[in-house]
């Protein structure tokens, strides 16, 4: 076929896919825009929502003031035909305002948004698999926009399909010390006008939400934290409240998006001052489309976790590194485990910070061998900007460190391995101190497909290998991401000895 040929086709499709005002693909976002009031204080006064309907399936869905009379309600219609929509408002130029659209089959790279599927683990509404690799860059949207659009470069040459990301910008020592581009409320001086967002700040917000979406990035939104000198942490309920439901407006029609109460809910102050509970509670009864609720803790164990049993939690959200109790929480909780912040690498002088890349690749797999989903982090200072220091974990631009490209390999094996049928076993060494890196980690649909790793050499792997077939093995270096060696193992009783660190052994049942 000639290139021309197939390039026709090519934009053939790409005009059958694309979103119009009378047209729209399934889990993809329709909006309506209408004109409005702009005296006063819309944001504050006036009241927009829209029933959605399609035979006898409806959707309530809040509007949104966008600033300068412009107002928007945003659907991601989860069903193909017509639909038909009525606006209500407390505005007569708003309200009973009335419409239509197609919702049309979606695109190849739209496989709508994540659900949860048996109890642990994770996969998109169409059925494909879906494997976690976080990545956290908190305040990459409050920065200047020459480095969010080196951050979007960054992320589409990266193996990360999740990022931690603050809504407010973050002031915190190893270069979160600088300004934001622009501040989400009105400011004047040191004084917020929490009743005017500035709506320049929240379109860039919904653009790179928009962005990742496109890439196939979940955006795990993080709403509060507490590292904050410009007041946000300190709005108050009612505007907190005001706040979630804006938020709601503006992104829950987003299929990638996630919602993650806090970084860091329970450092004391910032701990009393919120109504996590309200919060959560708001998302879970006002969110049209329940995306994922979690939220993270400060300290590293489980005594500063929420109480993840609340019904409006889905996913554990740890931040901790003692993947060795991983089953345990499994079993507590009943729901995806998540290590949202295991350390970070990179050369800052706290230890949270300063991760080798081997021990940032290591934790990857000592997490997903666990049954969870791991989140990398980069603390290293990058060339994003000459005029203001730039880390990866803090405000985004360039990867610096070691472990990216282990992280992909890592990334490669669990997608080929039948992730969501597999169980966890944990053999961890006599109680001690640190990480337990000579803990083993056995990954394995039983008597078909086993993972198993230990980070240290001169640990001894033993399982039982049921049935009569034999199983291929490969010995698998993780850290120079090559297959040491290839054999045929019988079922029985099977013990390996290591020979080198960062081992993992991928045996899987013959068909023969």
């Amino acid at each position: 076929m000639k290139k021309s040929t197939i390039l026709s086709c090519f934009l053939l499709v790409l005009a059958a896919c694309s979103t119009t005002t009378d047209q729209t693909e399934k889990w993809d976002v329709h909006e309506i825009v209408l004109d409005g009031p702009s005296e006063g204080n819309p944001y504050m006064d006036i009241h927009l929502s829209a029933t959605y309907t399609i035979g006898d399936h409806t959707i309530e869905m809040p509007g949104f003031y966008d600033g300068n009379g412009i107002f928007r309600i945003r659907i991601s219609p989860d069903s193909v035909g017509k639909w038909t929509y009525v606006t209500h408002s407390n505005s007569d130029e708003l309200n009973g305002k009335s419409g239509k659209f197609s919702c049309i089959e979606p695109c190849p790279n739209n496989h709508g948004p994540l659900h949860i599927v048996n109890t642990f683990y994770l996969e998109y509404s169409d059925g494909t698999p879906f494997y976690s690799i976080g990545t956290t860059a908190y305040q990459w949207t409050s920065v200047a926009q020459s480095i969010q659009e080196k951050t979007i470069e960054s992320l589409g040459n990266s193996p990360f399909n999740k990022i931690r990301m603050c809504v407010f910008p973050k002031d915190f020592r190893y270069g979160n010390d600088t300004e934001p581009w622009q501040y989400p409320y009105k400011r004047e001086g040191e004084v917020n006008d929490l009743a005017q967002p500035d709506f320049e700040f929240f379109r860039n917000f919904d653009k790179r939400i928009r962005q990742l979406m496109e890439m196939g990035i979940q955006a795990d939104v993080i709403l509060f934290h507490p590292y904050d000198k410009w007041g946000y942490s300190e709005m108050g309920n009612e505007m907190n409240i005001k706040y979630v439901r804006y938020m709601i407006a503006r992104i829950s029609a987003y299929r990638n998006v996630w919602w993650s109460l806090a970084n860091e809910w329970d450092i004391p102050g910032f701990k009393e001052r919120i109504d996590w509970e309200g919060i959560g509670t708001t998302l879970q009864k006002e969110d049209p489309y329940n995306r994922f609720r979690g939220i993270h803790n400060w300290y590293g164990s489980e005594d500063h976790f929420y109480d993840h049993t609340r019904p409006w939690i889905t996913h554990t959200c740890t931040q901790t590194s003692q993947f060795y109790n991983a089953i345990r929480w499994r079993d507590m909780y009943k729901q995806p485990l998540l290590f949202d912040e295991m350390r970070y690498e990179g050369d800052v002088p706290s230890g949270w910070g300063s991760l080798t890349g081997e021990e940032m690749a290591s934790y990857c797999w000592m997490a997903g061998l666990s049954g969870g989903y791991p989140t990398h982090g980069d603390t290293f200072v990058n060339s994003a900007d000459d005029s203001t220091e730039v880390r990866w974990w803090a405000k985004g631009g360039y990867l610096v460190g070691e472990s990216v490209g282990r992280i992909a390999y890592f990334k490669s094996i669990m997608e080929e391995a039948p992730v969501i049928e597999m169980v966890p076993e944990i053999i961890t060494p006599e109680e001690g101190e640190g990480d337990r890196n000579n803990t083993i980690y056995i990954f394995s649909k039983p008597g078909k497909y086993y993972l198993a790793y230990v980070a240290e050499k001169g640990n001894k792997i033993h399982l039982e290998l049921p049935g009569e077939a034999f199983y291929t093995m490969e010995v698998i270096d993780t850290w120079n991401m090559k297959i040491e060696s290839f054999r045929k193992v019988s079922p029985g009783s099977f013990e390996f000895h290591t020979e080198q660190p960062y081992t993992l052994l991928r045996l899987i049942k013959s068909n023969e």
